[in-house]
């Protein structure tokens, strides 16, 4: 049995995903009720600059994003944004990108001195291993709960049976990377979103809660009932992506 949003430390069971609704609350989502939880976009320490080529390529079960992840840096943002996290009335999980565990155990120990902040969300990309991933969960685990942030593509059973012991406190499921060809004719990869990738996200929700942690389920939704889908799978809560988009 999934557990309850509210061990997440949510008002209710949706929240957006990261990179959909910018650095901090402050916008009216009524979709399809007020948001459980704030999810900021991509933060990593040094700025991050558009992707040369960025891109919009849709295709029939939804669109591919190529954009880099762009964000000012840790520091700007801490700047521009700590005093709205601390204002939130949403709980405000900070999605941190990095490959370095000694660059996240500094934004994490930052993070955990300030107001307003209900969790940290580490983003794994597509192609990471337990090894090179583990160093990383141990620079994060510490005062604030650790979600680890999943492509849907990712999850297998040699993950989940050391994430427990390991202090992380939740799984979420992130977009899957794919290769579409734009209407130039060049090849683009990228983060894929629409939903097509409903089944999927809902497999990916059962495979994740053979671990024993909370699935934050989250890809393929386009309306209301995609996310109950999710949450009658297992899921505790489901962050929205698509309907969004802007």
């Amino acid at each position: 049995m999934s557990a309850d949003f509210r061990d997440l430390g949510l008002h209710s069971p949706w929240l957006n995903a990261s990179g959909f609704l910018g650095f901090a609350p402050g916008g009216n989502w009524s979709w399809p009720e007020p948001a459980g939880g704030f999810v900021t976009n991509p933060i990593s320490l040094h700025p991050r600059t558009p992707a040369d080529g960025r891109n919009f390529v849709p295709y029939s079960g939804g669109f591919l994003l190529h954009t880099g992840l762009p964000n000012p840096g840790f520091q700007a943002v801490l700047r521009q944004q700590a005093d709205r996290w601390a204002r939130s009335r949403q709980p405000v999980w900070v999605h941190l990108l990095t490959k370095q565990a000694d660059e996240l155990f500094r934004m994490v120990r930052i993070l955990e001195e300030l107001d307003g902040i209900a969790a940290i969300e580490l983003g794994l990309p597509p192609f990471a291993t337990p090894e090179n991933t583990f160093p990383l969960i141990d620079a994060a685990v510490g005062e604030l709960p650790l979600i680890l942030n999943f492509p849907l593509t990712l999850l297998s059973d040699a993950w989940l049976e050391e994430l427990p012991a390991r202090g992380v406190a939740a799984i979420s499921l992130g977009a899957p990377r794919g290769t579409l060809v734009d209407r130039s004719g060049r090849m683009v990869s990228g983060r894929l979103y629409g939903p097509a990738l409903l089944p999927f996200a809902a497999r990916a929700v059962a495979i994740a809660s053979r671990s024993g942690l909370p699935v934050v389920g989250g890809c393929g939704i386009n309306r209301p009932t995609d996310g109950e889908l999710l949450l009658a799978a297992g899921a505790s809560a489901v962050q929205i992506d698509t309907p969004l988009w802007k």
